[in-house]
């Protein structure tokens, strides 16, 4: 399995075929994501590496709106 570090994938990079399927998108970092993709054409499986400029919200951001109006 290839890995590319690319924004984001069009096209495989064996076949150069556009039909191509996001099988799994993880969070590996707090800003870096990993996209599994696999090639309908050639069945070719890779992975490409993205950069996000989002941050994770904290506990606190979370749970904030929900468990402030339970307090009376």
């Amino acid at each position: 399995m290839a890995s590319i570090s690319i924004s984001h994938a069009e096209k495989c990079p064996r076949c150069a075929s556009g039909l191509v399927h996001l099988e799994w998108h993880e969070r590996v970092k707090e800003r870096e994501f990993q996209n599994l993709w696999h090639c309908w054409n050639c069945n070719n499986e890779f992975v490409t590496v993205v950069n996000s400029d989002e941050t994770t919200p904290s506990v606190e951001e979370i749970t904030k709106p929900f468990f402030t109006s339970l307090v009376i």
